[in-house]
């Protein structure tokens, strides 16, 4: 077996590389400061999980999708309500729905001139996107400066919108080819 020497490139990178791990590590081998890993806390059964990088649902004490009173953010009929900055929280499944709150959504109802941040989970398992557009836009998956979230397959991904008067008749949907048919719905803008 020929071992390299200290002479020999490749002992010294290996060498630089021990050492940097080693002092990463703590350095002395003695259980010193060192990397720690914690694995991330399991989201409860129902709420969505969130990525590292992304933010958790809900305002600062309440349950994801809920308004800074407390209240649920739905209207009748349990589409999303309205609320300035509310963040609405839905799930894509594997079964092809896109759900809140264990529901299946086929209808978002928006105030004009509100801001939502739309907190989309993926956990189907399954490769998914959410897109707001025109039926023929989505349909035929032409997403290009639209606003959504691209293709993901799970985790949480978020997107900031502006509800206008023209975000009327839109509709929001999944465009992974073949899910549209079963993941879309309509864009509702309340006066």
């Amino acid at each position: 077996m020929n071992i390299p020497t200290m002479s020999d490139p490749r002992a010294a990178l290996l060498a630089s590389v021990a050492s940097l791990i080693l002092t990463a590590c703590g350095g002395d081998g003695a259980g010193g400061a060192g990397w720690t890993i914690h694995p991330p806390d399991p989201a409860p059964s129902g709420s969505p999980a969130t990525s590292p990088g992304q933010s958790p649902g809900g305002s600062p004490g309440g349950s994801p999708g809920t308004s800074p009173g407390g209240s649920p953010g739905t209207s009748p009929g349990g589409s999303p309500g309205a609320g300035d900055g509310e963040t609405l929280a839905l799930t894509e499944t594997m079964t092809l729905q896109i759900q809140r709150e264990g529901q299946q959504v086929t209808e978002i109802a928006l105030s004009e001139g509100q801001s939502y941040t739309f907190e989309i989970t993926n956990d189907g398992g399954l490769e998914h996107n959410f897109y707001i557009g025109t039926p023929e836009q989505l349909q035929s998956n032409d997403v290009a400066g639209l606003p959504g979230v691209p293709n993901f397959t799970d985790g949480t991904q978020t997107f900031e919108y502006m509800a206008t008067a023209e975000t009327a008749g839109l509709e929001f949907a999944c465009t992974v080819p073949g899910h549209y048919q079963h993941r879309h719905g309509t864009m509702v803008v309340e006066a």
